[in-house]
């Protein structure tokens, strides 16, 4: 069974794995669940907005066109648009 946790793919700073870690992205004195990697490089969350269809964060920007953004799901294949 995949595990659901760990991003496809790895850290852009070390290519560590990253896991879907709770409070991991630091906004004041709150925090917000972000993939992170062992090393504690972490991936801003908005850029892996979490897929309408199966709820997974593992998602890419593919298209940045003018007033939405353009993603796809690495799980499930989903393509899917955000406003900016």
């Amino acid at each position: 069974m995949e595990n659901t946790l760990v991003r496809s793919s790895g850290c852009s700073e070390c290519d560590g794995d990253l896991l879907w870690t709770q409070n991991a992205w630091k906004t004041g004195e709150t925090g917000q669940a972000a993939y992170c990697c062992q090393d504690g490089h972490v991936v801003d969350p908005s850029l892996t907005p979490q897929c309408p269809a199966c709820g997974i964060h593992d998602t890419v920007l593919t298209a940045d066109e003018g007033d939405h953004k353009e993603f796809r799901c690495t799980r499930c294949a989903e393509p899917f648009q955000l406003p900016r």
